[in-house]
């Protein structure tokens, strides 16, 4: 057995989490592109959309309780507080892609890249926190799924590079709505929807990489997440540019090549 169990089939999992997140996204995404009999204005999309990235926990939190109950719900949820783990894999976890984003704008800017990265402006310090606090509260409603139903529920039945591999596709391919509706595939097109999917399946082994060295911690891949959210979306937004999210996204595929002989959870995690 592995370092965490599910009591949730995967495919029940992610067959609810893409029809609840879709029935969002789809009607939006509709709207945005002029098709079908009804407009949403923007300004409502905008605010809607968000929803959709609540589905994979309120699917994990439907389905846990279903299948196990409230002490199952208890057991997952009480993962958030699972800190001991290892100064290292905090590291890991919560220092490296941010640091890597920071460096791949400085490179690029040294290099002459243009547009060059440019810091978000910030209108005040309230403003900031509330970013971050929504950036946070979607980043709890991905995690909770992906990392917490879905990835052990997957290790379950395949081994790690497998279960990454099925869970990298489908996360990504699940963002698919989502990113039509943004003003980056507007004005890149789908080369850039392209570099998404890729970069989210390289995050998805480097996140199964430190997970099953963690003690399954959801605290580490939340931290993971959402500093990476805070730093591109709030700080410093290279993903924006499409030449900086290629070399950017680059940099993870390395990263990931060196790590998967390393993805397996420790064989004391085994039972």
């Amino acid at each position: 057995m592995r370092s965490s169990v599910s009591p949730v089939h995967p495919a029940t999992f992610f067959g609810l989490t893409y029809l609840l997140s879709w029935l969002v996204w789809i009607p939006l995404a509709l709207s945005h592109f002029g098709v079908g009999p009804f407009h949403i204005p923007e300004a409502t999309s905008g605010v809607v959309r968000l929803l959709g990235v609540l589905m994979p926990a309120t699917s994990a939190l439907i389905l846990t309780a279903r299948a196990a109950g409230r002490a199952g719900v208890g057991s997952l949820l009480g993962r958030l507080k699972l800190w001991r783990v290892g100064w290292q894999w905090w590291a890991v976890a919560a220092l490296i892609q941010p640091a890597l984003l920071v460096a791949t704008g400085l490179a690029f800017n040294a290099f002459g890249g243009q547009p060059p990265i440019e810091a978000a402006p910030q209108t005040s310090i309230a403003a900031l926190l509330v970013n971050i606090f929504f950036l946070l509260i979607a980043t709890l409603g991905e995690e909770i799924g992906w990392r917490g139903v879905a990835l052990p529920a997957l290790q379950q039945r395949y081994n790690a590079r497998v279960s990454s591999l099925i869970l990298g596709g489908l996360w990504a391919a699940w963002h698919i709505p989502f990113w039509l509706l943004m003003d980056t595939f507007d004005q890149f097109g789908f080369g850039y929807l392209a570099l998404n999917l890729l970069f989210v399946l390289a995050l998805t082994f480097y996140i199964t990489w430190f997970f099953n060295h963690s003690r399954a911690s959801l605290l580490l891949v939340a931290a993971s997440h959402v500093g990476f959210n805070i730093v591109n979306v709030a700080l410093y937004p290279v993903t924006g540019n499409p030449l900086a999210f290629a070399v950017f996204t680059a940099l993870n595929c390395i990263i990931v090549l060196l790590i998967l002989p390393r993805l397996e959870p420790p064989a004391s995690s085994k039972a």
